[in-house]
Formats: C-alpha cells, sequence, structure tokens
C-alpha cells in the first residue's frame, strides 16, 4: 500500500527520504499539514494581492487619500511588536548570561587567590 502512496506523498511535499521511515498515521498528518500550510500561503498571497490593487486604484484616483504603509498593512505592526518583544526577551536573557559569567569569573579568581596564598603558606 505504501508502495502506491510514495508518488502521491511526494507530490504532497513529503521528503523522498523520510517517506520510508513513517508510518501510515504520520504520513497522512504530514499530508494534512502541508496542504494546510499550502493554504495559508495561497490566503496569504491573495490578502497582499488584493491590498496591492485597492493601494493602486487610491493611486491612480485619489492620490491625496492614499493610506499611510500603516493603515494599508496593519498586521503588520503586530509582527514587528513580537519581534521586539523576542528581541528584548533575549537582551535579557544576554544580560542575565553575563552577569552570571561575571560572578562565575569573580568566583574562579577568589579561588585562584586562595590556592596561590596556600602555596606561599606552605613554601614558608
Amino acid at each position: 500500500m505504501l508502495e502506491h502512496m510514495y508518488p502521491q506523498a511526494v507530490e504532497a511535499g513529503i521528503p523522498a527520504t523520510e517517506y520510508w521511515g513513517m508510518t501510515l498515521e504520520e504520513i497522512m498528518i504530514q499530508v494534512q499539514a502541508n496542504k494546510k500550510v499550502k493554504e495559508n500561503e495561497l490566503k496569504e498571497k491573495a490578502m497582499f494581492d488584493y491590498s496591492q490593487q485597492r493601494l493602486a486604484v487610491f493611486a491612480f484616483n485619489d492620490p491625496k487619500k492614499f493610506p499611510k504603509f500603516e493603515d494599508a498593512y496593519p498586521f503588520l505592526k503586530q509582527i514587528e511588536q513580537a519581534v521586539e518583544e523576542a528581541k528584548t526577551e533575549e537582551e535579557s536573557k544576554q544580560d542575565a548570561m553575563k552577569r552570571d559569567q561575571e560572578i562565575f569569573l569573580t568566583q574562579a579568581q577568589a579561588i585562584n587567590a586562595t590556592r596561590e596564598r596556600r602555596k606561599l603558606i606552605e613554601e614558608r
């Protein structure tokens, strides 16, 4: 049965190298997921095409009422905010890591200083 499905599965976006290691259920789930991704891409393209045509109509008929970029594509602001939040979160992680490294370095230096003092005491 899997031999007969192989060409259609590859056409549906399942990598040929992974197909033979998958169960029938995994194949069906991957096919559905690939189909959903493709549908979302088509919807997104249609939305952009529609927006582009609307903007072209404004530009041709009434350029003074041409909407600002943010008004024409309001969802981009949400994406920008999500990216900024992710950057802020990553920066805070980086800062925490730097603080941890500084503490570790200070502790390592203190240990080395203690070892040096012990060597001096033992040599006397």
